[in-house]
């Protein structure tokens, strides 16, 4: 059985090999020990908070196989972003020049820096291992984060995206960055990823150029990779789109991977969100509507999936699922179908 939780003290090094294994490109699943343990203090303060208004709290979850007694996944929200540090992005438009006389118009792409989704939420810090990439846990581990949000709605701000990793080689090396930022930074790529994972953001706008960038001038190499992610999310690109998260046109700074953004409302887990009574049963329901559960708690949240039948309003779980969810018979859950 796999149940999603908020992580723990005890976690760290499971952390860290979650982080490893991610490897560069991956922000905010950094390779430094002090930031990873720095990322489960500020976790566990988030969710211990008494919140009437989202602030700069970030929740980390993790997955866990319950027989293997293992770690093997982890996903973040990060409330409201841009707060302390702001959060960079490049807005691709396109800028026109015409001339009258000559009868010409001319439609150039351009890269602007902004910082457009500062004041967001962020869905962040998605890695499962490569053994469990199936039978619905990529989406358990994803989605459970939203019903988390449909459960503490007051917790997160109307707009929520996720940053998605670009085209990264297997020697760390980035097209976009090698075209565009080492010309105004004097460092490699994973230098620069470790930096403004750090909050220490500053640099992007003291050495960043204000004007914008036009794209036709940028390398043929950097050009091919705007927008487009690494191949080892295309998973998660999926889940998060079939939740109704789109690309509008905003990239990341350092990689040009992607940004998906959606009203947080309009997000189909949170949605469809909905409350059922839980009725415990000597074995799980093994026909019905795959969903997700959750209890009603926060420091201590749990999520599963299970199955429903769509005309009841019941929820039929084993005795072990109920101790996994920490919940009682006839207790009400929130629930969303997958």
């Amino acid at each position: 059985m796999l149940i999603v939780r908020p992580i723990q003290q005890a976690d760290k090094t499971a952390l860290a090999e979650f982080a490893a294994a991610a490897g560069v490109g991956h922000t905010n699943l950094p390779q430094d020990d002090n930031r990873l343990q720095a990322k489960i203090n500020h976790s566990e303060l988030s969710f211990a908070a008494n919140i009437e208004q989202a602030g700069d709290e970030s929740y980390q979850f993790v997955l866990q196989d319950l027989e293997q007694s293992a770690l093997v996944g982890t996903c973040a929200i990060d409330a409201c972003i841009g707060l302390s540090q702001p959060n960079y992005s490049y807005r691709l438009s396109t800028i026109v020049h015409a001339s009258k006389d000559l009868k010409m118009v001319n439609r150039v792409l351009a890269l602007h820096l902004s910082h457009d989704y500062t004041g967001v939420s962020r869905l962040s810090a998605f890695f499962l291992s490569p053994d469990y990439r199936h039978s619905f846990h990529d989406q358990l581990l994803s989605k459970s984060r939203l019903l988390f949000m449909a459960r503490f709605p007051e917790r997160f701000t109307g707009t929520t995206i996720a940053e998605i990793k670009g085209i990264i080689d297997d020697q760390q090396v980035s097209p976009f960055w090698e075209g565009v930022g080492r010309h105004f930074f004097n460092m490699d790529f994973a230098e620069a990823d470790l930096m403004t994972g750090t909050n220490n953001k500053a640099f992007v706008a003291d050495l960043m150029p204000r004007n914008p960038l036009y794209v036709p001038l940028l390398p043929a190499t950097a050009q091919a990779v705007i927008g487009q992610h690494h191949e080892d999310f295309e998973d998660i690109i999926n889940i998060l789109e079939h939740e109704g998260l789109h690309f509008e046109d905003q990239v990341d700074i350092f990689d040009a991977g992607p940004i998906l953004e959606a009203r947080t409302r309009n997000l189909r887990t949170i949605r469809n969100a909905q409350t059922a009574t839980i009725t415990i049963t000597e074995a799980p329901q093994a026909i019905g509507q795959r969903v997700l559960v959750s209890n009603n708690q926060c420091q201590d949240f749990r999520c599963l999936l299970a199955r429903k039948d769509q005309q009841s309003g019941t929820i039929s779980l084993s005795q072990a699922q109920t101790d996994a969810l920490q919940v009682v018979n006839d207790e009400q859950v929130l629930y969303s179908p997958l």
